[in-house]
């Protein structure tokens, strides 16, 4: 499945190292020492090969592709986040440091008059479902601080700028419903 693997960028394994590092006679060798351990880079040791879905992609795709979709996807959320604070009553409600923009939307109708977390929730959860129930793009809700907010990662092999384009339209009429 597509959970079942995942990378971890570090700046300095040796900490890794100090801190996971187990060190049994089974799974010792005489190659310690000339080759990187990556047993002591994490708790599971490695019980299942996981890393195999992650070696073919580097080994098709090659690690170029890999990074220009990294960075596609990474100046695709950047250049959403920039179009959400652009727009009244749109917030950014944390960072975007990788691919994923969480936000929520304040509705003018609600500006003046002091609304309830729930209603709040119930408006925000009404036009994520509605969003999700078209097909045509699929959000995630989530909460932070008891009020519903929306997560948009942006990551499939295929998504384009036009994808994110389109989506944030689509966002934007439907809460002008």
């Amino acid at each position: 499945t597509i959970l079942d693997c995942s990378l971890f960028y570090v700046r300095d394994p040796q900490h890794l190292i100090r801190v996971m590092s187990t060190n049994p006679s089974y799974l010792r060798s005489t190659s310690d020492g000339q080759v990187t351990q990556y047993r002591d880079w994490g708790i599971p040791l490695g019980r299942r090969f996981r890393a195999l879905k992650l070696w073919f992609h580097l080994a098709i795709d090659g690690i170029e592709s890999i990074r220009q979709r990294l960075r596609r996807d990474l100046d695709n959320a950047k250049w959403l986040a920039s179009q959400v604070e652009q727009v009244p009553g749109w917030e950014l409600v944390a960072p975007v440091n990788l691919q994923t923009v969480c936000v929520r939307h304040h509705p003018a109708k609600f500006h003046n008059k002091k609304i309830s977390d729930e209603e709040f929730n119930d408006y925000t959860l009404g036009w994520v479902n509605d969003i999700n129930s078209s097909g045509l793009a699929f959000l995630t809700p989530s909460k932070i601080d008891e009020k519903w907010m929306v997560r948009i990662s942006i990551g499939v092999e295929s998504t384009s700028r036009s994808h994110i384009e389109n989506l944030w339209r689509l966002m934007q009429q439907q809460v002008d419903r």
